[in-house]
């Protein structure tokens, strides 16, 4: 919504606009002068103040003489702003608004919590459940409703993309529009931006807002044929800065500086990209960056949380390994896709794309899905989107499931609760633990702590179904178990039992063998 404006030195007599917390204060400004480029040639900040706290917000040019200034507030409350330009009609615009609380579909922004985890500003859970669609947003209008309609029929809350388009092996479509004008010679000039280009990206993140999904924004890649990704520093820093100034009032918006950064040539100076990024956002979205064969120093101060790709390999271990390096919350956003398109990164079974998603969450990271099956035309869900069809999306909704009723984001991960195996678990409280695979013989030892009971759950992650075992005391104790990939949930018992079978605590190693002798 559109704050009211007032004339420099004039007192605002309007009605008073009013705008969520989180939500998006857009401020129209119109100038009559004619610039050689109103991109470059035109400095326009705007200051917003609520009481003693003030925050600068850079503006930019959307065509036509029309210039803009977008803000999300943190905060409620009586808002006032000015602005302040080297264009004299654009400086000196004063106004004010009322931020309200924000309505129930408005968590806010994601941010990261307790270090390992993410959650929403307004302190409500998220369990990030990603996906990938490259091109999505650079395609036809119909097979952008198509991914819209597919996406909001499933339990994706996080889509990568990128902004500049991608010339890749099933994808050499030229895009309907461009990022920049071009010149007379029909060549790009990197120093007019094309407005409509973003406006069709804005709406796009807040079609995806609608549905409850972030929208994760690929600033680079090396994938290009129109010389996008070989601008020089200068006009790097120019896109970053207008990029910015359109899209950080987004609440569902995160930077990625990069997909397999190491892979772009002429290399770039990725940390100054970073520190860009950082000083230009006025809302401090989530930073993140994308590997290809070379991690990225995620220690870095500018870094919000850890993206990694892994093709092959223990997902779980190598997820542990970096939560446990870094400190930070780790997104395994590739780790191969669903898919038959006959590269080794595209041509997982869905068991598989399972499994190693599995493995991710129970290392108390996050992944992010992909799908590469080869459809007429090739398209590709991973590639543009359209329809899925794998049997992987079902099963990571169903792993979503249950790692929010457990409280994913309050788990830490117990080397030492259960062996052979992975746990997760607050200890006392409710635990989690996974067998990818295993000598059926094997014995496992568990270790729930404190006194009392539990109640204990076995889950099937593939068949996607939770029965219920009874309950068990806590401590020490010993068993097998047939069934792998499979989860043991254990949950303090509180009150009296619901069923007969639970009333009395009995051994892990009698309650699996009763649900053994009759699985149902």
């Amino acid at each position: 919504m559109a704050g009211t404006i007032a004339p420099p030195g004039a007192v605002n007599a309007a009605p008073f606009s009013e705008v969520e917390r989180w939500g998006m204060q857009e401020i129209p400004l119109k100038a009559s002068k004619v610039y050689a480029n109103p991109f470059a040639d035109v400095s326009l900040t705007c200051r917003f103040q609520l009481g003693d706290f003030q925050q600068t917000v850079q503006g930019f040019y959307d065509g036509e003489n029309n210039w803009k200034v977008r803000f999300m507030p943190p905060a409620e409350g009586w808002w006032t702003f000015e602005t302040i330009s080297s264009d004299p009609e654009l400086s000196g615009q004063r106004g004010e608004f009322r931020c309200v609380p924000a309505g129930p579909k408005n968590h806010g922004p994601v941010v990261v919590r307790d270090a390992h985890h993410f959650g929403y500003a307004d302190g409500s859970s998220y369990f990030c459940l990603g996906t990938t669609l490259y091109n999505w947003v650079h395609r036809e209008a119909s097979l952008q409703q198509q991914t819209l309609d597919t996406l909001q029929s499933n339990a994706f809350n996080k889509v990568r993309f990128c902004i500049f388009p991608k010339w890749h092996p099933f994808n050499h479509v030229e895009p309907p529009l461009y990022p920049y004008e071009k010149n007379a010679a029909g060549d790009f000039d990197f120093d007019r931006f094309n407005p409509d280009y973003f406006r069709h990206v804005e709406r796009r993140i807040l079609d995806l807002q609608a549905l409850g999904i972030e929208a994760d924004l690929i600033l680079f890649h090396g994938y290009d044929h129109w010389g996008f990704s070989k601008m020089d520093p200068a006009h790097d820093d120019a896109y970053l800065r207008y990029l910015i100034a359109r899209l950080a009032g987004f609440r569902n918006v995160w930077w990625t500086m990069a997909n397999e950064w190491d892979f772009v040539q002429p290399p770039k100076n990725w940390d100054h990209i970073f520190q860009v990024v950082q000083a230009q956002d006025p809302s401090g979205h989530l930073r993140s960056i994308h590997n290809g064969r070379v991690w990225y120093d995620h220690a870095k101060p500018w870094v919000t949380h850890c993206v990694i790709q892994m093709q092959g390999g223990d997902t779980h271990a190598t997820a542990l390994g970096a939560r446990e390096k870094y400190g930070k919350p780790v997104l395994v956003d590739e780790y191969g896709y669903e898919g038959n398109n006959t590269m080794s990164w595209g041509d997982l079974t869905a068991r598989e794309e399972t499994d190693r998603h599995w493995g991710i969450a129970m290392a108390g990271a996050y992944g992010s899905h992909g799908e590469t099956y080869v459809h007429p035309g090739d398209i590709l869900w991973w590639a543009v989107g359209g329809r899925l069809v794998g049997e992987s999306p079902a099963r990571l909704a169903f792993l979503k499931q249950v790692m929010t009723e457990s409280a994913f984001d309050e788990l830490e991960t117990l080397p030492d609760a259960v062996r052979p195996g992975a746990a997760l678990g607050k200890k006392g409280s409710h635990y989690l633990l996974w067998f990818l695979d295993f000598d059926w013989e094997q014995p496992i030892t568990v270790e729930l702590d404190g006194e009392g009971s539990y109640e204990a759950e076995l889950i099937d992650p593939w068949v996607m179904k939770v029965y219920p075992l009874g309950r068990t005391t806590a401590g020490k104790q010993t068993f097998t178990l047939h069934l792998a990939p499979s989860v043991l949930r254990f949950k303090r018992a509180t009150g009296a039992a619901a069923t007969p079978a639970s009333q009395s605590p009995m051994s892990l190693a009698e309650l699996i063998a009763r649900w053994e002798a009759n699985p149902a």
